[in-house]
């Protein structure tokens, strides 16, 4: 619980990680577990020495860009905890999105003998880190679990159209069982983990966190530790490697809403996102006619 407070107490906006990744790195040299740290700010840990690794990765950045001194993290009723500012008197996000998923990825690094994880930055303002991750360091890893996304049941196993994982990755860990299902979810970092090729199956997981991006965020305690459960599940019941081949992600064209109301991204960002979908519309539609000729 100390180390989850701990956590949400560290301001860690996109482009500002640095007091997260001082955090983080912290904590793995108190455990002995070797690291580096790419050109991006990526974190790379590898405890243990095995042919092959169950993987966990996490993103250090978030939405909220609160002042340190005036917030704190607070435990309601031994079961939710919330974020409060206590000099402007209301409530805070506490990047719930995605210290949840760093705090699975440190206890799965003291539970388990042999485990590999990541943490990126800057995955809010579009998957940063990820889509120039060393992928060397993902060669020997059985699969990626992803803990970054809202609520408590669901699997993420498709985003915008493109497959994470094998339907025998999805029998054998058995999703049911701990009470998740499989979903379709948004970008995130696995995702750019398969567009740039990883080969392995992927899922992104529910961790108990609610209301994302706003200053209502908070997290119910169970549904994260039932989350925990099923990561220890999945790590301790797939032994082998989970093949499973990238494919053409289908991208839908965001809406004004979506790049300017909770993401915030610029005009910039739009006028480089229209041009690219309508690049992509027109190659498909050449590649249709032509095929009807």
């Amino acid at each position: 619980m100390e180390k989850l407070m701990a956590l949400y107490n560290i301001s860690s906006p996109s482009g500002g990680e640095g007091k997260m990744a001082g955090f983080i790195i912290g904590e793995l040299r108190r455990m002995g577990i070797p690291y580096r740290k790419d050109r991006c700010g990526n974190i790379y840990a590898v405890k243990g020495n095995r042919k092959s690794y169950p993987c966990v990765v996490a993103h250090m950045d978030e939405v909220h860009r609160r002042k340190t001194g005036t917030y704190a993290a607070h435990l309601v009723a031994d079961s939710m905890i919330v974020g409060y500012d206590h000099r402007h008197k209301r409530m805070v996000g506490i990047g719930a999105d995605d210290k949840n998923g760093i705090w699975i990825c440190l206890k799965c690094l003291e539970d388990f003998k042999a485990v590999k994880c990541a943490f990126f930055v800057q995955e809010e303002v579009g998957c940063i880190g990820s889509s120039h991750a060393d992928m060397t360091f993902f060669s020997d890893c059985r699969f990626v679990i992803q803990c970054d996304r809202k609520g408590n049941g669901d699997m993420i196993t498709r985003i915008n159209g493109m497959r994470l994982c094998s339907n025998e990755f999805i029998s054998a860990i058995d999703p049911r069982k701990y009470g998740y299902k499989p979903a379709q979810g948004l970008a995130t970092d696995v995702a750019a983990l398969k567009r740039n090729g990883l080969e392995v199956s992927c899922v992104n997981l529910s961790c108990g966190y609610y209301e994302p991006h706003t200053d209502n965020e908070y997290t119910i305690l169970a549904d994260l530790c039932k989350c925990y459960r099923f990561v220890r599940h999945i790590i301790c019941c797939h032994k082998e490697t989970s093949t499973h081949i990238p494919e053409t992600e289908r991208k839908p064209f965001p809406g004004y809403y979506e790049l300017f109301g909770l993401t915030g991204y610029s005009e910039k960002d739009y006028i480089r996102l229209s041009e690219e979908y309508k690049s992509e519309f027109t190659k498909t539609s050449k590649t249709g006619h032509e095929s009807k000729l």
